[in-house]
């Protein structure tokens, strides 16, 4: 699909990317949901969130440095009128290392800023990342496959937000060399932090449902619109 820069598309492009959809017990996270979507739930009373971890080479926006970016969501249905999309998220945090990009996101994506990561780590060999902020280690987070056959693909996304009382959303198309699975290894650690909605994800014991990968080091472009309302 062809797309075109303007004031309502900004193109981001990122050396590294790790996402992980884990099943989580919905119960765990329902509370977080507006009561207007629903939870996709891989079997009864199990669904989906994401983590996702992308590094963002000097440039962005123009002017922007080199910044890591965490964003935690979960899965819900999507509105199909825009199209069939890989997943749709309903996003419940955002952080990065930059706070310019942090304003850029809050205001022109409506998304939900927790704040600035103050230690990110990437190893790039080990496709593994560990964040933390001012409240401690947010995760750690790995790729549990022991190989890898990246392709050029590109997926189409939808990104939900709330905007005060309303809601809103957002078309997101990722051009990469990708790759992914479904292996149920041993994918991180994800902490009880703020960044997480405090969530005690060992009582629910969640399970890597799907990895997506980016080549480490292979520019991908992420495709953003501006998000309306929904």
């Amino acid at each position: 699909m062809k797309h075109t820069p303007g004031e309502d598309l900004f193109v981001w492009e990122f050396d590294f990317a790790l996402t992980t959809f884990f099943e989580v017990e919905t119960d765990l996270f329902q509370q977080h949901i507006p009561s207007r979507l629903s939870l996709m739930e891989v079997s009864p009373g199990v669904g989906l969130v994401n983590i996702t971890a992308f590094n963002f080479p000097e440039g962005a926006l123009g002017e922007l440095p080199e910044f890591q970016e965490l964003i935690f969501s979960a899965i819900v249905s999507p509105d199909l009128s825009r199209g069939v999309p890989k997943f749709a998220m309903y996003v419940l945090s955002l952080g990065s290392t930059c706070q310019e990009h942090l304003d850029h996101s809050a205001d022109y994506y409506k998304l939900p800023i927790h704040g600035l990561l103050t230690d990110t780590k990437i190893d790039s060999e080990a496709i593994a990342i560990d964040y933390s902020d001012s409240d401690g280690q947010i995760l750690a987070m790995n790729n549990c496959s022991p190989t890898t056959n990246f392709r050029d693909e590109e997926r189409y996304f939808q990104a939900f937000t709330s905007d005060g009382d309303n809601l809103t959303i957002a078309d997101c198309y990722i051009e990469a060399q990708l790759f992914e699975h479904q292996l149920t290894e041993d994918a991180g650690k994800l902490n009880v932090h703020p960044f997480l909605k405090n969530i005690d994800f060992d009582l629910g014991d969640p399970l890597p449902y799907l990895q997506m990968i980016g080549q480490p080091g292979k520019t991908g472009k992420q495709f953003y619109y501006r998000p309306t309302s929904f």
